[in-house]
C-alpha cells in the first residue's frame, strides 16, 4: 500500500522536484501551492505525511500545521524553509511539526526520515518493486 503525502510549497520548482522524487519512491503525492489549498487537500485526501513550506502566501506553513493539529488529524507534519530565521522560528514553534528541513531539501535525507514513518523498505526511488 502506497502512503499518501501532501506537499505544500509556493515555489513550483521545489514542489515539482520533491513531488516527482517521492512519487518515484512509491508515494502517492498530492500538492498544494499555498496554505489554504493545503488545508483543502488535507481534508480531501487525509495524507499520512504533510510537508509545509514555512513561507507561503496566505496562511504560512506554521499556521497550517497548527490548524491541522487543532483538527486532531493524525498526520505527521514536516516544515521546510530556505530562510535561516524562519528555520529557527519553525523549530521553536509548537504547531505540531515533528521535523524541520532546510531548503533545498536533501532528498536522500528526507527519504531516510520518511521510510520508517511510512513503513517503507530501503529501496531507492526508481527501483523496481
Amino acid at each position: 500500500m502506497r502512503s499518501c503525502l501532501l506537499i505544500a510549497d509556493d515555489d513550483p520548482d521545489q514542489l515539482s522536484e520533491i513531488s516527482e522524487y517521492l512519487n518515484r519512491a512509491g508515494f502517492d503525492v498530492v500538492t498544494a501551492n499555498d496554505g489554504f489549498h493545503a488545508l483543502e487537500q488535507m481534508t480531501k485526501h487525509r495524507p499520512r505525511v504533510i510537508m509545509l513550506d514555512v513561507n507561503m502566501p496566505g496562511w504560512d506553513g506554521v499556521r497550517v500545521a497548527d490548524a491541522i493539529r487543532n483538527l486532531d488529524h493524525r498526520a505527521v507534519i514536516i516544515l521546510m524553509t530556505a530562510d535561516a530565521g524562519a528555520f529557527q522560528y519553525a523549530q521553536d514553534t509548537e504547531c505540531g511539526a515533528v521535523n524541520v528541513f532546510a531548503k533545498p531539501i536533501e532528498l536522500p535525507k528526507l527519504m531516510s526520515f520518511l521510510r520508517p514513518v511510512c513503513g517503507q523498505s530501503e529501496a531507492e526511488p526508481g527501483d523496481a518493486a
